[in-house]
């Protein structure tokens, strides 16, 4: 491997660890990180993200899901919000602070 391409890796992962750093989730594991980008991601690109649509998104299962939802919550970054809709769907929301 070239020291450029090293160097390019490096700055990647630094910008990558800042992100984190950001968004304040060092402090979660890989899949908690990947299950935030999903809730992120599809509030983006949808412009609604439900708990479902994290499991499906993210192929982790529910139980997981619904545990690193919570964690967020504790942590006051996403916030669940019952559907006007129908009563049964809560969306979530990114707790910008």
């Amino acid at each position: 491997m070239s020291n450029n391409y090293i160097k390019q890796l490096a700055n990647i992962l630094e910008m990558l660890h800042n992100l984190d750093s950001d968004l304040n989730l060092v402090g979660f594991n890989e899949t908690e990180k990947k299950i935030y980008y999903t809730i992120a991601s599809n509030i983006h690109f949808v412009e609604k993200c439900n708990i479902s649509d994290v499991i499906e998104s993210s192929g982790f299962s529910r139980s997981t899901v619904y545990k690193a939802i919570k964690n967020f919550e504790d942590h006051n970054m996403v916030k669940l919000i019952q559907s006007n809709h129908d009563r049964r769907e809560i969306n979530l929301e990114l707790a910008i602070t």
